[in-house]
């Protein structure tokens, strides 16, 4: 019988997180906000902080291992009442087995923040997250935008939500230009008066608690964990572990210059079809603004060309599941980001390892006896939303002003210079000042909620 080692352990588990850094790399689809590090209590590229209300003090001995909303009838489950359900599907696959202990420790902290927040469940939609855990990537990184923004400190959200019952997962991108009325409210607690700000910059002024806040506000999802990365963390890895990402370009494109850990780099182009890339041109395949007159085709968005890259990841790793030295790098690269403080997690990942060591090195066990040990099956993608006004992605938000044009509140806030560039975003009808998740995020948590929930 074949064993694991703790430190492979440890990279399977969080490879499913690893994987989407590439979904999260920041996208530059407009001139950011950037006066926010004016009135910031920190910088972005130095913040290690990890606050997370209820993780340090759900007791880990607690016979309710197993913790989860019934949303039928408002009651919390007991393990055995979840283990009824069949949490997880029939079919188990090893990623099946290695995501028990974060699906544990998101239901231990789910209960323990309702009885700690009294705004939990007015933020949370119980049906919606049934079944469900959610892992929010904030990716921030150098944007480089001609002719407007010749450099600037931009970031982006992605939720990867994975229902374990069916294994596969939804994933929802925003761009940076919505609005965030949450950092607003901080900052006016803090004294401070500021124009509209970007939702890119919760995590700057508030930690990961005021971006969980704002992105539970917009989509009724519970944030159960969070990780944080620069955009070179996807260079590294590309460079450090895979040596280079095959990926197929839909369409011949070229691109502007870029900006990486303070170097310019020039600008380049891809041809269509199969295409080997390096860490940087993976970058810059993301990152940057394609160089058309024109304007450029919906397949040459920045959220298409992440999931391109996302595929060729996922089309590695089956492609290497067998080389025990890409496991080997794997952890050697994820220590050192980890250290450095690169890559920043609101939860440890070892110790949910440990406290889980048995249970889930039995299922791997069994799994690597199996027929099936020659495979690694990975979640399918059951959705993917782009929120961003719809002329180019799937809508929810509204340019300021065409917004204006039928909102009132907009429209006064126009005038009134709140915004300071056109290239703001808002849901529709949106009231800023209101109950933020009833009057504001609407039209997102509806998307979000008709998206996900279809089958």
């Amino acid at each position: 019988m074949k064993r694991i080692s703790p430190p492979l352990l440890v990279v399977i588990i969080v490879i499913g997180v690893v994987i989407a850094l590439a979904l999260s790399a920041p996208s530059s689809s407009d001139a950011p906000f950037v006066s926010g590090t004016t009135f910031s209590s920190r910088s972005i590229s130095n913040t290690n902080e990890t606050e997370i209300s209820g993780t340090s003090s759900v007791e880990t001995n607690s016979p309710l291992s197993h913790i989860a909303p019934n949303t039928a009838s408002g009651k919390i489950e007991t393990s055995d009442q979840l283990s009824e359900r069949k949490l997880v599907k029939p079919s188990e696959t090893i990623f099946d087995a290695l995501a028990k202990p974060l699906v544990n420790e998101a239901y231990k902290r789910r209960e323990e923040r309702r009885k700690t927040e009294p705004d939990f469940a007015k933020r949370i939609d119980a049906k919606l997250n049934d079944g469900r855990i959610n892992i929010l990537l904030f990716g921030y990184g150098e944007s480089h935008e001609p002719p407007a923004t010749e450099k600037a400190i931009i970031g982006s959200h992605t939720i990867i939500s994975y229902q374990f019952v069916t294994g596969k997962a939804d994933l929802i991108s925003f761009t940076h230009d919505i609005r965030g009325p949450e950092i607003e409210q901080t900052l006016k607690q803090r004294g401070f008066k500021s124009p509209a700000v970007r939702i890119d910059q919760a995590y700057n002024v508030g930690g990961f608690a005021l971006q969980r806040k704002m992105i539970e506000d917009a989509t009724g999802l519970v944030i159960d964990f969070q990780v944080t990365f620069k955009d070179v963390v996807i260079q590294n890895m590309i460079d450090q572990v895979f040596g280079t990402l095959e990926v197929d370009v839909p369409v011949a494109f070229k691109v502007y210059p870029f900006y990486l850990e303070g170097r310019k780099y020039p600008a380049g182009s891809f041809p269509k079809g199969s295409q080997n890339l390096s860490g940087t041109q993976v970058i810059q395949f993301i990152k940057t603004v394609p160089n058309s007159d024109g304007g450029y085709e919906k397949s040459l968005e920045h959220n298409q060309r992440k999931h391109i890259i996302l595929q060729g990841l996922l089309n590695a790793l089956s492609k290497r599941r067998a080389e025990s030295s890409l496991w080997l790098k794997m952890t050697g690269f994820l220590t050192k980001e980890m250290v450095t403080g690169t890559v920043v997690y609101d939860f440890d990942p070892i110790p949910l390892v440990v406290k889980n060591v048995n249970e889930t090195t039995t299922a791997i066990s069994k799994f690597m006896a199996s027929e099936k040990s020659s495979a690694l099956t990975l979640p399918q993608i059951h959705s993917s939303i782009y929120i961003v006004d719809a002329a180019i992605g799937d809508g929810g938000v509204q340019w300021v002003n065409a917004n204006g044009s039928i909102n009132p509140i907009t429209q006064r806030d126009l005038s009134a210079g709140i915004y300071t560039s056109p290239d703001i975003e808002v849901p529709l009808n949106a009231n800023p000042y209101g109950d933020l998740v009833n009057e504001y995020w609407p039209s997102v948590r509806e998307l979000v909620k008709r998206t996900i929930m279809t089958n």
